[in-house]
């Protein structure tokens, strides 16, 4: 294996290439159809993405949305969802990030640095395992405990709706929102802002979770994998989960309880 890089430096490196290419972009997008946009988006951001680790001689192989790469002889698994919230982006509201983890072994529980970055306001989420996450440099803690009918939550409902099972919580909850970005749901889970993220549509992507779920555990926040406390799962672009995220264990106690009711 070579030399570790600066993990936090990379990082920085790629989502501020990112940003940069994106953002020279926007322009562009009242001139486009709308899905035409989001695939020059994302094509643009994957190339960011692959010219600073090349220009950086990172050995890892890049599962990536928009395709994997091997880049040597790939030592790490980077992840990435270069643009998460195209569609917010491409229609010009908020939120979209640019969403990164490193792991040791091709899963979740090897996953050791995470960032996730607005591309509209450059606000940045970092953490590393076992030093905590962070927000803008100031250290990230996610808000106390609260009952679920008083929790401001986050849920994803759209394609796969599963109102079979969300009607409990929906039922229950007296403040729901949709940000249409999972990443970034969950580090405003991280941040007390939220107090839970669910998504039980089964079609949640790895490439969309990792590095904010590496950033909401260091903050002190639970989640659930298809059920199981910090569940792991491999980092490929077909993995798909459901996920329910929250600020502390009895919270998450709570929406199990309603879950199951579902």
């Amino acid at each position: 294996m070579t030399a570790q890089p600066d993990w936090r430096t990379v990082l920085k490196e790629l989502v501020d290439n990112i940003q940069s290419k994106v953002l020279t972009m926007i322009p562009k997008r009242h001139s486009m159809p709308v899905n035409e946009f989001k695939r020059l988006l994302d094509d643009e951001a994957q190339e960011a993405i692959v010219e600073t680790l090349t220009l950086n001689r990172v050995s890892a192989n890049l599962v990536s949305e928009e395709g994997d790469q091997l880049f040597g002889d790939g030592d790490y698994v980077i992840v990435a969802d270069p643009v998460d919230g195209t569609t917010n982006l491409a229609r010009g509201l908020q939120p979209a990030v640019t969403s990164i983890s490193v792991s040791e072994t091709g899963t979740q529980g090897g996953v050791f640095a995470g960032i996730v970055v607005n591309l509209y306001t450059g606000e940045t989420y970092f953490a590393e395992k076992g030093k905590g996450a962070m927000q803008d440099g100031w250290p990230l803690q996610t808000a106390a405990p609260t009952q679920y009918s008083n929790a401001l939550v986050s849920m994803d409902v759209s394609k796969v709706p599963r109102l079979d099972v969300m009607a409990p919580l929906i039922r229950e909850s007296r403040h729901i929102r949709a940000e249409g970005c999972s990443a970034v749901s969950l580090c405003h889970v991280a941040a007390g802002v939220l107090d839970a993220h669910i998504d039980m549509r089964g079609i949640l992507r790895a490439t969309d979770a990792s590095a904010s779920l590496l950033i909401l555990r260091e903050a002190g926040g639970v989640y659930q994998v298809d059920g199981e406390t910090f569940g792991d799962f491999p980092l490929t672009r077909d993995t798909r989960f459901e996920l329910a995220a929250a600020s502390s264990q009895e919270l998450m106690d709570e929406i199990s309880q309603l879950l199951r009711i579902g």
